[in-house]
């Protein structure tokens, strides 16, 4: 297999991705956009995304796995950075894809990069082929309040000190947004849009012709009631939670069984 750095996006809003490739050459079977989720999920999901493109090039297809602009390797301040940006940045890394030579394309995505790839599918000239969502975010504040939790385990976790006793010292600063979570500075314009984000609707894209796998732990299976039926939808329950929130989830099997089964179901 084949890796190659790429530089793409239109001047002032460079990327940086991963281009990997089977080494047997020929047309490939399909080729995938893997779209990775916020901050710390980002950096604790890396080796996912590692080895889903290993596998997917195993199994003669191509795949993009890439940086917004302003995360991880890819040029950008932080405190610049909006959803409406990164829904941008995901349609230019589709366009990475589009060779012409009829393979489908694919997009997966993990928690907030499931959710930027269901709404870019949307914008899209020529849309993917499948979807394959893993845990998106489904309602902004939750997602908030979870991020600004973790931020406060993680500092009880640091210093092994209560949160009120550390709050109570000069170690202990009260998360809260726009500010720095979790390593990540969480800017005015995304934190406006995160709150604003609320019921995420996947019927738009299968009316766009678009086939869609949504994995969700069995608490959340109920936003989708009305989709189970629909031909072009499958819903696929997580047997196993990790907080990717967590430090702890370095620990972690380095790709849940049932992830990789699901990217790939999609190549039947």
């Amino acid at each position: 297999m084949d890796l190659a750095i790429r530089r793409f996006g239109r001047p002032g809003r460079e990327m940086v991705g991963v281009y990997q490739t089977a080494s047997s050459g020929g047309a490939p079977r399909a080729r995938f956009l893997l779209c990775r989720p916020l901050g710390q999920e980002a950096v604790r999901t890396a080796a996912i995304y590692r080895v889903v493109g290993e596998r997917l090039a195993r199994e003669r297809c191509e795949s993009l796995r890439f940086d917004y602009h302003g995360t991880g390797d890819s040029p950008g301040n932080e405190e610049d950075q909006s959803l409406s940006g990164w829904l941008d940045d995901t349609l230019a890394a589709h366009e990475q894809l589009q060779d012409g030579d009829g393979a489908p394309v694919i997009w997966f995505g993990m928690g907030l990069g499931a959710t930027l790839a269901l709404r870019a599918a949307l914008r899209a000239r020529k849309p993917p082929t499948q979807l394959v969502l893993w845990e998106p975010v489904l309602d902004g504040p939750t997602y908030m309040r979870q991020l600004m939790e973790g931020h406060q385990r993680e500092l009880v976790r640091m210093f092994r000190v209560p949160w009120d006793r550390l709050l109570a010292s000069d170690k202990g600063v009260a998360p809260g947004l726009p500010g720095d979570l979790l390593g990540f500075h969480v800017g005015q314009s995304l934190a406006d849009e995160l709150q604003n984000l609320r019921d995420v609707q996947v019927a738009p894209a299968l009316r766009r012709g678009v086939r869609v796998l949504c994995a969700v732990p069995d608490e959340q299976r109920g936003h989708f009631a009305d989709l189970e039926s629909h031909p072009e939808f499958r819903l696929h329950n997580i047997g196993q939670i990790t907080d990717w929130m967590s430090s702890q989830a370095m620990g972690t099997a380095i790709v849940p069984p049932d992830l990789l089964r699901a990217v790939l179901s999609t190549l039947d």
